[in-house]
């Protein structure tokens, strides 16, 4: 077997690409001194918390929108949320996912006035028919029958935004207050 090529240690630093810098071997004894502390995190204001994201209408982006909030809270200290919030998450995306496949998905969380808001829109269009449009939203409030129970159990709102213009899509927004968690 030929001997290694690979010279790199722990304690080398890489060369780097630009000509102009000369690098400087690290002191070893230094390295624990120059190394940056452990992150710790201001103020867990939860009034800070403005977040927005976009996913694929995969029934499969659930988890990355779960995994994403979860973070979210984590960071802003909102964790007394985490058990409500996800399963509203999950439950906008699984619908949103049928009413407007394999479309893209807009997620914002927002700290307004003592609660968690959390709006999803898709692309699901409006319908010119009144009837079809009333049937539509029905359809829609029934495949949410669990995220309603969520929110009403943490003292919450809820609603679906009228659908605008074929361009517009569908809006679903909560509200969850951190009392009610």
């Amino acid at each position: 077997m030929p001997p290694s090529t690979d010279t790199h240690t722990p304690h080398t630093t890489p060369t780097p690409l630009c000509p102009l810098i000369t690098p400087t071997p690290p002191n070893p004894s230094t390295l624990a001194t120059t190394q940056r502390p452990a992150y710790k995190p201001r103020s867990c204001d939860p009034s800070a918390l403005s977040y927005s994201f976009t996913v694929p209408g995969d029934p499969r982006s659930a988890t990355v929108v779960r995994a994403t909030i979860r973070s979210i809270l984590r960071i802003h200290a909102l964790t007394a949320l985490e058990e409500a919030t996800l399963s509203v998450a999950g439950e906008l995306v699984a619908c949103a996912t049928r009413f407007a496949p394999g479309q893209d998905i807009y997620h914002s969380l927002r700290w307004r006035d003592g609660a968690l808001r959390i709006v999803n829109w898709d692309a699901h269009h409006a319908h010119s028919d009144p009837r079809q449009a009333a049937h539509c939203t029905a359809c829609r409030k029934r495949a949410l029958l669990l995220l309603a129970a969520v929110v009403h159990e943490c003292r919450g709102t809820w609603g679906i935004s009228k659908a605008g213009s074929a361009t517009e899509g569908t809006r679903v927004w909560a509200s969850l207050p951190l009392p009610g968690a």
